[in-house]
């Protein structure tokens, strides 16, 4: 009797033991797993902030290629057309957009607003009914709490629009431009399908006839809309992806402050900077 007794002791200790082993094992799982998202988030954080670093110095790049201005130097496009630099750590693309270019919502009418609107918007099924409510209102929601004037971006997306959305317009629709006009060596193609009297053919030729550095087409009456002055602020973006995966994209609105003639290089204010994603 003794001895059973002794055999049923020694059986709810072993129970005991391996309970208490299994409770450590999930303990130690549990820590190993809580270790383990640690690590994966302070290996993106870092991925991230090496990203960021990465498209700052394209920012900087591309600043400098605003600078120049002999002719005998390498010149970016200033109507968006990308230029990839390899660099150790990944690529940086950068692209100059030339406000001049896009069209000003505080300075165009929404006649003209809506149907580039129209154009932009396409993957947010904009009609033309919400695009000239949208035109309308706008100037509006450009205005800041404060009286300052805030970005297309910024006033789209609480308007309701996708990020992506809200970043395509951008590159489109400025309040920087100061003028009814938009240069057309700069301005992109929805931009120039927008302008009253201007049609697919017009667009293409305008286009084309840039591409060769060739003079502009008398356009008739659409030639009010039109007048090939640059600035003076420009839009950068700058996206990097690193070697291993990380991207970043940032942007820079800057505007030019006349001439250094010691350097050769145009003076320019940044007016902002943003980290898209």
């Amino acid at each position: 009797m003794t001895q059973r007794r002794g055999k049923q002791s020694r059986g709810y200790i072993l129970i005991t033991v391996l309970w208490i082993g299994l409770g450590l094992l999930l303990a130690v799982a549990a820590f190993m797993a809580s270790t383990r998202e640690e690590a994966l988030s302070v290996r993106a954080e870092v991925t991230s902030v090496r990203a960021q670093a990465l498209a700052r110095s394209g920012l900087n790049i591309a600043m400098a290629d605003l600078g120049r201005i002999n002719r005998d130097q390498i010149i970016t496009r200033r109507d968006g057309t990308p230029t990839t630099v390899q660099m150790a750590e990944g690529n940086i693309t950068y692209r100059i957009y030339d406000e001049g270019g896009k069209l000003d919502v505080l300075q165009m009418p929404p006649r003209i607003l809506a149907p580039a609107l129209i154009a932009i918007n396409e993957a947010e099924a904009l009609d033309a009914f919400d695009a000239i409510n949208l035109a309308d209102t706008l100037p509006d929601l450009l205005q800041g709490p404060r009286g300052e004037v805030r970005t297309v971006y910024t006033a789209l997306t609480d308007a309701g629009l996708s990020n992506q959305t809200a970043l395509t317009a951008s590159r489109y629709l400025t309040t920087l431009n100061f003028r009814p006009s938009v240069n057309p060596r700069t301005a992109p193609a929805p931009v120039l399908s927008a302008i009253p009297g201007i049609g697919a053919s017009d667009v293409a030729e305008i286009i084309t006839r840039r591409e060769t550095n060739r003079p502009m087409p008398i356009l008739g009456s659409a030639a009010v809309w039109l007048v090939e002055q640059s600035g003076p602020a420009y839009t950068i973006e700058a996206e990097a992806v690193l070697n291993t995966g990380g991207r970043a994209l940032m942007r820079a609105q800057v505007i030019t402050r006349g001439l250094s003639f010691r350097g050769g290089l145009m003076r320019y204010d940044v007016l902002s900077t943003s980290i898209v994603r």
